[in-house]
């Protein structure tokens, strides 16, 4: 796709079902720009003074109605950044289940951009929509921040999570919690009579042939898997409850979520995790390679206003 420049086209297709639309809502002040056909510029709006996202003005918010794709963008004038242009790319995918067209008829999918902003917000509790709680959002936006300095790509994943199979899986693991707490215990009880038994017949040449002298050997090892299935487990049942209590409205099927530590596994990839939860409408990534495009004169003009 060709550069077209920062045009301030106006967005269209609101009403269009087929497209996924984003708001990116912070930080106030900051420039966004996506590489499409049109390429488009938004500035983001300064919160008005009741604070919320009700409809007020479409034109003067940074919302964007994509189709399914991939979208380069960036992001200029941002607080804590001054003349920087942050570049990344938007993936939009397409909504097959049930409450993911749903939610993309209804809904949009809120974006806050790393910034020095945050660091100015006062904690005041749990957010409802998406989960990004307001206690961690200024440490996890701040850590974005440094790894955007250090040329690390930064990658955020917006799925519409599925509430009553999370419901379900989070009983499920109770009961299994519940089994593998006994199945320590009598993994414990054979370890302490193995142990005991092994000094008995650690000189016996028979239990030395039929290996009962290393018995205690065995259980222990199976100790130790018992306390690593109960570790999984304990987190799993953590990341479920933590996804089912960010809902507040308990009469809906999904609710948008940003795949964080707090409900998806580490050292995974996130994409593939979220999955599991429900599904993914938006793959967002900051950082990394240099892109370098768009009109720099006019770009600089927006860094001097």
């Amino acid at each position: 796709m060709a550069s077209t420049g920062c045009s301030n086209h106006r967005e269209t297709g609101y009403s269009d079902q087929c497209k996924t639309q984003v708001q990116f809502y912070s930080p106030p002040g900051a420039t966004v720009i996506v590489r499409a056909c049109p390429t488009r510029s938004h500035q983001i709006a300064v919160p008005n003074p009741f604070e919320h996202r009700l409809e007020l003005a479409p034109d003067e918010d940074a919302i964007f109605n994509l189709a399914p794709g991939r979208y380069e963008f960036k992001y200029v004038s941002a607080e804590g950044l001054p003349g920087v242009s942050v570049y990344g790319e938007l993936e939009v995918q397409h909504a097959n289940s049930k409450i993911a067209r749903m939610f993309r008829r209804r809904a949009f999918v809120p974006i806050a951009l790393p910034s020095a902003y945050y660091q100015r917000i006062t904690p005041m509790g749990d957010e409802v929509f998406p989960f990004r709680g307001e206690a961690f959002r200024t440490a996890i936006d701040e850590l974005d921040l440094q790894r955007l300095k250090q040329g690390d790509v930064v990658e955020k994943v917006f799925v519409v999570a599925d509430l009553e199979c999370a419901k379900h899986k989070l009983a499920d693991a109770q009961v299994e919690l519940a089994v593998a707490e006994r199945e320590l215990q009598y993994a414990q009880a054979r370890f302490r009579d193995a142990y005991y038994n092994f000094r008995l017949d650690v000189s016996d040449p028979a239990a030395n042939f039929w290996g009962t002298d290393r018995e205690f050997i065995k259980w222990e090892a199976e100790q130790q898997r018992r306390k690593q299935r109960i570790e999984d487990l304990e987190a799993k049942i953590a990341r479920l409850t933590a996804l089912l209590a960010a809902d507040r409205v308990c009469v809906r099927e999904g609710m948008m979520v940003v795949a964080t530590e707090q409900i998806v596994e580490c050292h995974r990839d996130p994409v593939d995790a979220a999955d599991e939860i429900g599904e993914v409408l938006l793959v967002m990534r900051l950082g990394g390679r240099h892109m370098h495009w768009g009109d720099p004169r006019k770009e600089l003009v927006a860094y001097e206003q």
